[in-house]
């Protein structure tokens, strides 16, 4: 279905360009799905632990081997990665020409050479890290001084393809060539120490065996050798099926060798009988690392002790499970339904297709091949996961559904079968989680129990002439609504249509004149969107079963769509690799961006933090932070003029650091001026302040309860004496009062001016006062509340009437309308009495009247508009 994929990306490629406009509410955020792929992985040992290091595209993935948990992600390399290996607490990557040291996940250095191809090995053994590169270029390292220490050059009759160090031998490395021929070179003199006669094929694989002296040779045409390189002679010849990738040996007392070809088949030899013993056919269900125990008197019996796996084929479909969006459920073309944790990798998991591994010894084939067809759509509930069965999928072709337990990760009890032989297209479960429904490509609709697995009834209505009410094409989507009042279902016919849940018959048919070829139902507010074949989504108010909303946009096939958990946004992706957001409100196109890969699947996390999707050629899952869940975000209507961004696609390694993420969003808000709110709307409209309520509420507090009065001292003074004897009182106050006379300065002698009262007196001359209140917006209600306090009661109380000036000239501009009200209520709580006490203060007195008078007028005002409001929504209600 997605093979034709790649041409049309590389149609649209002209239309959209990178370009000015960025995303606005979607952040690249982190890749999850991703184990390894084909570059050979690397493990060491330090201390009693094992460390198993993958590669994973443009990054590292290191693993304890005791649980296979990831415990260290490489950051981002500018190429993708051809070689690895590691040392300790340092990871050696070779990115093309490049080879990179990380420490711990960091990069730490880079060594430099003259290299001039790709870097296609690597190993480290002493001091020394050696690379093989395509330009038959050997280079070796110094890793305790980081400097480059020597370059060998081949020529044309010895091509570089592997390499391997053999113990005990001091300085010495072993190279095998695409002539198939070997050498012994001392890399301290650079001399070739023995050449070997050649093979008569490529050697790919060189390994040191348990036994000194004696390598393993893995050859192009299949065969393995056993080879002395002390004796230079050959000790055992084998030979398997396919190019030898890898060799390995057991290091107990079984002699037992394990070969590896590029089909992913294991070989499994008795060298005490130099014969075959076993294949493991497909030993891994895609790239994954697995650990092997092996069992039995023999010591080949073998089975998978831990793996950590993800897909080998990308996705079609992704969906969010549950109410915690810590789990994503997703199908793929490997035949698999798996469960991603966005939490926790370790608990990532295929859901279990019974012994299909048993089965594939006993049949040699491949385990794909034993799998269920692939699935095409699939529909959970997490009502009753833990009383019985619930996820129920349809398959390509196939005219049976089946049941899924996630809670035992496992197939489930039950098969939906189709009496008639229609394949399946469509599933759904109900809210409740005790009823299944399958929609088949001949246009019924069939309902089972999910507990019993039986049959409960068939939605297809007909009349008394036998006409067919209900659906004459493929069902493409199916959902009930949490009630169990009405079952939805949408045809490729063109029609929507809503069945009474109970009886089984058409309540309501909206016609849309085009295919439907995907539906989703958002159920707290009854709204329906439906993608059609004329490029469209429509919203259906399934209430008033009326269409509210049509999203024109898109200039190829829609693939999916997700609602925003409170069903505000529409996400919808497309074939012309672009992902846009709708709003449902407004009706307007808010966000829109370009990926490098077309997405096939979207989902919204339930929690509304992570927007999830799939894309042709990747087989993991992509994470995009929702940006308005931390920061403040002006949306605008984005027209179809407006040039689109290509957004690259999330990382493994995700953002460095929560810093990084805040940066790029405060960076994003410097540099987008393309929309900037305006102070006012307009002079004859209220505005209040953009300041937090922390800045200015605490200002009117309720009082404190009076508290009581402190106890007085368990002692008093006394004087010195044989017979102690109090000290009166007012002796005491009279002493305390002749020290303090002639050293104290008395508060009342030192006039202070502060920053607040020095821009209030300059904006009275100025009879400006917004730099004051720019200034007080700065302050802390601690701060304002001592400020207010230190106004001066001198000069027929003008320093009062300056602010109270102020406060009227806010009011009158009817900004900041309820910041003014609080500095005025918390001003008259202190200066309340003193005003009133002066009463005869003429110019105190004009200034309260004119501020009673604005607050007046304004109320009025908005008193007359809540009235017409209310009256206009009192008839309309009639």
């Amino acid at each position: 279905m997605f093979k034709k994929l790649k041409l049309e990306k590389n149609k649209v490629t002209e239309e959209f360009q990178s370009s000015k406009h960025k995303t606005q509410i979607f952040q690249p955020f982190r890749a999850i799905g991703y184990v390894t792929n084909y570059i050979p992985f690397d493990i060491q040992k330090k201390g009693e632990v094992y460390y198993l290091t993958t590669c994973v595209g443009n990054s590292f993935h290191v693993y304890d081997c005791e649980k296979l948990n990831l415990i260290t992600v490489g950051s981002q390399t500018s190429n993708p990665i051809t070689a690895l290996a590691s040392l300790n607490e340092n990871t050696f990557v070779a990115c093309g020409k490049e080879l990179i040291v990380y420490h711990r996940g960091k990069e730490f250095t880079r060594y430099i050479g003259n290299i001039k191809g790709h870097i296609f090995e690597l190993t480290i053994f002493s001091n020394y890290v050696i690379a093989l590169s395509d330009d038959n270029l050997l280079t070796i390292w110094d890793h305790v001084s980081g400097e480059l220490y020597d370059e060998i050059q081949f020529d044309d009759n010895f091509t570089l393809s592997t390499i391997v160090h053999p113990s005990t031998y001091l300085n010495k490395i072993l190279l095998g060539s695409k002539q198939g021929i070997m050498q012994i070179w001392n890399i301290r003199t650079k001399k070739v120490k023995y050449s070997f006669p050649s093979f008569g094929s490529a050697i790919t694989f060189l390994t040191q065996s348990p036994v000194v002296d004696v390598i393993a040779i893995g050859l192009l045409n299949g065969t393995i050798i056993l080879y002395n390189i002390k004796l230079d002679e050959n000790i055992i010849s084998l030979k398997q099926e396919g190019s030898v990738t890898s060799i390995s040996f057991r290091t107990d007392d079984k002699h037992i060798m394990v070969s590896a070809n590029m089909h992913g088949d294991i070989t499994l030899w008795d060298l005490d009988n130099q014969k075959l013993y076993d294949v493991i056919k497909g030993a891994h269900d895609g790239l994954i690392p697995s650990e092997w125990i092996f069992e039995g008197q023999n010591g080949f019996e073998h089975r998978i002790l831990k793996s950590r796996s993800g897909h080998h084929s990308p996705p079609t479909k992704i969906e969010y499970y549950g109410s915690s969006g810590h789990f994503i459920l997703s199908a793929a073309g490997d035949r698999s339904l798996r469960i991603f944790s966005i939490i926790r990798d370790s608990q990532s998991v295929e859901l279990s297709q019974g012994s299909i591994i048993r089965q594939s010894k006993r049949s040699r084939k491949h385990v794909d091949e034993l799998k269920f067809p692939q699935i095409i759509n699939f529909s959970s509930s997490e009502s009753k996961q833990k009383e019985w069965d619930n996820i129920l999928t349809c398959h390509i072709n196939d005219s049976r559904a089946r049941t899924w337990s996630f809670q035992r990760r496992a197939l489930g009890q039950h098969i939906f079968k189709i009496h008639d032989g229609a394949s399946i297209k469509a599933t759904n479960i109900s809210a409740c989680g005790n009823f299944g429904f399958i929609g088949t490509s001949s246009g019924v609709i069939e309902m089972f129990n999910m507990q019993s697995g039986l049959h409960r009834k068939t939605f297809a209505d007909c009349d008394a002439f036998h006409n067919n009410k209900g659906h004459n094409k493929s069902i493409s989507g199916l959902a009930s609504d949490l009630l169990n009042r009405i079952l939805i279902s949408s045809s490729l016919d063109g029609t929507v249509k809503i069945w009474d849940f109970n009886k089984a018959k058409v309540l309501h048919t909206i016609d849309i004149m085009s295919p439907i070829t995907a539906m989703l139902f958002h159920c707290n507010n009854d709204l329906l969107a439906i993608i059609n074949d004329d490029l469209c989504i429509r919203v259906i108010d399934v209430e008033t079963r009326k269409i509210v909303r049509e999203f024109w946009g898109h200039r190829n096939r829609i693939t999916d769509l997700t609602f925003s958990p409170d069903g505000r946004w529409i996400v919808s992706t497309s074939l012309d690799a672009t992902i846009r957001t709708w709003d449902l409100p407004t009706g307007h196109l808010i966000d829109i961006f370009r990926v490098d890969d077309i997405a096939t699947s979207v989902t919204f996390s339930p929690t509304g933090d992570f927007l999830a999707t799939s894309h042709v050629d990747n087989v993991g899952m992509f994470l995009w932070a929702n940006r308005t869940q931390f920061s403040n975000i002006s949306l605008r209507n984005i027209s179809e003029d407006d040039e689109i961004s290509t957004i690259t696609l999330p990382t493994t390694t995700g953002l460095e650091s929560d810093e990084d993420f805040l940066d790029e969003i405060d960076g994003d808000k410097k540099n987008d001026k393309s929309f900037e709110s305006v102070e006012q709307l307009t002079e004859q409209m209220i505005t209040l302040s953009l300041l937090p309520k922390s800045k200015w509420q605490n200002l009117n507090k309720p009082k404190e309860p009076p508290k009581a009065d402190k106890k007085a001292p368990f002692f008093l003074p006394t004087l010195p004496g044989v017979k102690p004897k109090f000290i009166p009182l007012n002796d005491l106050n009279e002493s305390k009062n002749k020290k303090k006379s002639g050293n104290v300065l008395q508060m009342s002698d030192i006039k202070m001016e502060t920053e607040f009262l020095k821009i209030l007196k300059k904006n009275h001359e100025e009879g400006n006062y917004t730099e004051f209140f720019n200034f007080v917006k700065t302050l802390n209600p601690s701060a304002i509340d001592f400020e207010l306090r230190s106004l001066s009661l001198e000069n027929n109380l003008i320093e009062l009437n300056y602010f109270l000036e102020a406060i009227e000239f806010k009011l009158k501009t009817k900004k900041d309308f309820e910041l003014a009200q609080a500095y005025l209520n918390h001003f008259l709580k202190i200066y309340g009495d003193i005003i009133l006490s002066n009463n005869h203060n003429e110019q105190l007195l004009n200034h309260l009247s004119s501020i009673l008078d604005e607050h007046k007028k304004e109320w009025n005002r908005i008193e007359e508009l809540f009235h017409y409001n209310l009256c206009v929504l009192g008839f309309f209600r009639k």
